[in-house]
């Protein structure tokens, strides 16, 4: 990370982010930090950190979370969202209002199976699916994490059949 601007007079910090990001944060205490020799407070740099889509951890690291867009074709129509790349797809879909069918919320049935027509996915966590499954694009949306910007289409239990 490289620091942009230290402001003391009005406690306020610019940090440039490798992303390209710029993140502002207002202290609410004065914490010496040793990274950057300036105030900075850490609760309010992790929730701020959070609204840009950014991923901090517990040490207060704060890393670029990627975003995809997601389009879904259901048989109630076509439903498009954003998708972190750090939540499942069937979770991002809850999360923007949009039902699809789960059971397990494991990877080990097939009720949440879809098929990926555009893009990729990592779905390691699954243990249902056989490798040509998986060849032939289904996925398991409870465990599929999005790898770049996706068309899937949904309700494909059948199918697998």
């Amino acid at each position: 990370m490289k620091v942009l601007s230290t402001r003391d007079n009005k406690n306020m910090s610019t940090v440039k982010l490798t992303t390209q990001c710029t993140l502002l944060t207002v202290p609410k205490t004065r914490v010496m930090s040793p990274m950057f020799n300036c105030p900075l407070s850490v609760g309010s740099a992790k929730s701020v950190s959070k609204s840009f889509g950014l991923k901090t951890s517990s040490c207060y690291r704060t890393t670029a979370m990627a975003v995809y867009k997601v389009k879904l074709v259901t048989p109630e129509g076509e439903h498009e969202f954003d998708a972190p790349d750090d939540a499942y797809l069937l979770d991002s879909a809850e999360d923007a209002g949009i039902e699809l069918p789960y059971s397990c919320r494991a990877g080990a049935c097939s009720t949440c199976a879809g098929q990926v027509h555009k893009g990729e996915v990592d779905q390691s966590d699954g243990s249902f699916l056989d490798e040509t499954q998986m060849k032939e694009g289904y996925l398991l949306t409870c465990v599929s994490y999005p790898r770049s910007d996706l068309v899937i289409h949904t309700h494909k239990e059948g199918d697998l059949y």
